[in-house]
């Protein structure tokens, strides 16, 4: 695996925003054990000219900060060691649109654009959401009727609801939950891979097996890279502009978004709805931000997001059985919930260590992104903790 890592950190040094491949299926680095995000791949601040290179929000929203107030002083010093003692790059605990600590480490810093890597996920749900109150989808939208090119597929017929739950019954392909072959991601390096024909192979598209039949959609949770995008695709073609663009108008702007940022598309503008998504960390807090205020609204999108925030599929009841998400029982649109350490919250999560969190309770969010995975549990116990501070 070690082995498999450095191969991986070699790749990326001359393709800085595409995913590594090994022969092992496990396309991510992995490193002392665990789940890696490398300088190379978390920092990389440019992409091929096929990117898309995001925009500030014509009305970037305020971020205010404060002192700690005594209750949260303690936690702040907690805060500071874990940036001081372990591999974050970039760490911020918020209290609404208010900042009340944040950090970087070298040599990551307030300009530097951070991979989001799997909370990119979380940006497609965001952008569903919003295609779903633009009339554009419904929950129920099959993605054969969207995608012509997975008409009479197993996947055609898993609904958005089901994209969004990792419930397409899609087959699984990498222990990583990637979907790429070691051929596959030479290609998305060379901008020779088009993401709609990926999808649509018979590879990624059939239905997989359980124990006496295939698995229909709706049946059962399998966190992967085709549900996001696979929806990603559906919200091009059913707004009929590229996912990017789509992004910058109904996510990127009216969250307010201060500061360009970046995209991973295909050459044919395919957006990557798995990941994708590099913005600056004060723009990592606005979205953060934007999810929580829109979750308080009493219309479509504001359903849609409360929605999103809730469980809706089950992970695994055994911890020590689930293949991804040990530390959540459950699973909302293309976010975790019921985490066993910090309970009331949700989450957005990437490779490595990255990570949003949302107190269910009250206004309360941290944001994280780290070189290492190992030590996140460290972070839940903080998130518990900061949920309960006092002002």
């Amino acid at each position: 695996m070690k082995r498999a890592a450095k191969l991986c950190l070699r790749s990326l040094a001359g393709a800085a925003l595409a995913f590594c491949a090994s022969a092992i299926a496990q396309v991510t680095p992995v490193a002392d054990g665990g789940a890696a995000a490398p300088d190379e791949w978390l920092l990389a601040k440019t992409g091929p000219r096929w990117f898309q290179i995001t925009q500030p929000s014509p009305n970037p929203s305020a971020l205010n900060t404060r002192a700690p107030s005594a209750g949260e002083s303690a936690l702040v010093d907690r805060a500071r060691a874990l940036v001081g003692q372990r591999p974050a790059k970039a760490f911020a605990l918020l209290d609404g649109n208010t900042i009340v600590y944040s950090a970087f480490n070298a040599p990551a810093d307030s300009e530097s654009l951070f991979f989001g890597m799997s909370m990119g996920k979380t940006v497609t749900a965001m952008a569903v959401g919003q295609a779903i109150c633009a009339g554009k989808l419904t929950l129920q939208s099959k993605a054969g009727e969207v995608l012509p090119e997975l008409q009479g597929k197993a996947l055609g017929n898993a609904t958005v609801h089901d994209l969004l739950r990792m419930a397409s019954g899609a087959a699984e392909q990498n222990g990583d939950s990637t979907i790429w072959t070691p051929e596959q991601t030479k290609d998305w390096n060379q901008g020779l891979l088009n993401l709609a024909e990926l999808i649509a192979t018979d590879r990624i598209s059939k239905a997989a097996r359980g124990a006496f039949s295939e698995y229909k959609p709706g049946e059962v949770f399998a966190y992967k890279s085709t549900d996001p995008m696979t929806l990603g695709l559906m919200v091009s073609r059913a707004t009929g502009m590229p996912l990017s663009q789509w992004i910058q108008e109904q996510v990127l702007n009216p969250m307010g978004a201060a500061h360009p940022g970046l995209y991973s598309q295909d050459r044919a503008k395919n957006g990557l709805g798995d990941s994708g998504m590099r913005l600056r960390m004060e723009d990592w807090m606005r979205f953060a931000v934007w999810v929580k205020e829109s979750s308080k609204r009493s219309d479509c999108f504001g359903d849609f997001v409360k929605a999103a925030m809730a469980k809706q599929i089950s992970n695994d009841r055994n911890p020590a059985a689930r293949k991804h998400g040990r530390m959540f029982g459950g699973y909302g649109y293309l976010l975790w919930t019921e985490n066993t350490t910090a309970p009331g919250t949700a989450w957005a999560t990437g490779w490595g260590g990255q990570r949003i969190g949302w107190n269910y309770g009250n206004d309360r969010m941290m944001v994280v992104f780290s070189s290492r995975e190992a030590w996140i549990p460290e972070v839940y116990e903080l998130a518990r903790d900061w949920g309960k501070a006092a002002h």
